[in-house]
């Protein structure tokens, strides 16, 4: 998910070839997952409720924001274009938003999570 949304903005805010895309994709798509880890929502008691799941997004993202540019001031200069920044922030948002409840397992018609029932 995050690598499709890393691929459509590179292309289209960067111009960038299918070629130079994947160093570059690898470190940013393990830097958000590892702030998905680091916030807490592939804990299981944290699909029990959809507000739990949606405020430690939040929160992940929030913390892949203050990480992602120092990550790329320092280490992918190349990626260093307002446009790309935010075409990715804020369509991975609302991606991960819009199927984090489909893939985390949760069924909340009956007020839990498949996991626990």
């Amino acid at each position: 998910m995050f690598s499709g949304v890393f691929i459509a903005a590179s292309k289209v805010s960067l111009q960038m070839p299918y070629s130079e895309m994947f160093a570059p994709l690898v470190v940013i798509v393990s830097l958000m997952l590892l702030t998905m880890i680091a916030s807490g929502v592939f804990r299981p008691e944290i699909t029990n409720c959809i507000i739990n799941l949606y405020v430690h997004s939040a929160y992940g993202f929030m913390l892949a924001a203050v990480l992602l540019l120092p990550t790329i001031l320092l280490f992918l200069p190349q990626l260093l274009d307002p446009r790309f920044i935010f075409f990715f922030l804020f369509f991975a948002f609302f991606v991960t938003g819009a199927l984090r409840p489909v893939i985390s397992g949760t069924d909340f018609m009956d007020g839990g999570g498949r996991r626990v029932n």
